[in-house]
């Protein structure tokens, strides 16, 4: 039986009627995070550590995204347990807002779309008003990278050039914004360059997106729409 650290406290940087994004300040170590032990119907999505490079250690924080099942959840609870791989950590949450650096969102964007799922879509949805200028930033990487997508004769229906691992989640760049869909399934195609055909559960066409961002499997990677085949 693990024994409940200190507490410690965890400030939230935002909070939606299932979703929110908190963070614990350290002092220079923490534990791995590995999921929320009480309240029950608090789940956690995502986490990172941030404040760390190979030469310092700058303000260092743990970053975790929690959801939970009950819409008014996180506007009421006191506190929550975090179970790591060496302690309970209760974390009490301070009730003022915290607003996170450009560096700290960058941190969280990433995290949260290495780990995507179809049954956290919803969660991240609620995440998009504050992470669309980290998502564009992910998405600049597409510019000159080798992963293409090309959209076949069924706007639902995507081929996918050099991808090496299976994707479960797509998230499109359109002209107002971004959406997300998973995908139904998926089809390798052995050649000279291996590719990926995809179908999603969202119709799209090349003229509405403009790139994409592949996830799955805890990697991501962003790729051009060249337009349909």
């Amino acid at each position: 039986m693990q024994t409940l650290d200190n507490s410690k406290p965890g400030f939230i940087a935002h909070i939606a009627p299932r979703t929110v994004v908190l963070k614990i300040l350290m002092a220079g170590s923490y534990a791995t995070p590995i999921r929320i032990i009480h309240p029950i119907d608090v789940d956690l999505i995502t986490w990172s550590f941030f404040g760390f490079s190979e030469r310092q250690i700058s303000d260092p924080s743990c970053l975790l995204v929690l959801s939970c099942q009950e819409e008014r959840t996180f506007f009421s609870i006191p506190s929550i347990v975090v179970r790591t791989h060496i302690c309970d950590q209760h974390i009490v949450l301070s009730s003022t807002p915290i607003h996170l650096s450009h560096a700290e969102m960058s941190c969280i964007a990433k995290a949260i779309v290495s780990s995507l799922k179809p049954e956290i879509l919803t969660n991240f949805d609620a995440l998009i008003p504050i992470l669309s200028a980290d998502l564009d930033a992910i998405l600049q990487d597409c510019a000159t990278g080798d992963f293409t997508v090309r959209i076949s004769d069924r706007t639902d229906i995507w081929v996918v050039n050099g991808l090496d691992f299976v994707p479960d989640c797509v998230i499109v760049r359109l002209l107002n914004g971004y959406a997300c869909s998973s995908i139904e399934s998926v089809r390798f195609h052995a050649a000279r360059r291996a590719t990926i055909t995809l179908t999603t559960s969202v119709p799209m066409s090349d003229q509405s997106v403009s790139r994409v961002i592949l996830s799955g499997n805890g990697r991501y990677v962003a790729a051009r729409v060249i337009g349909a085949m």
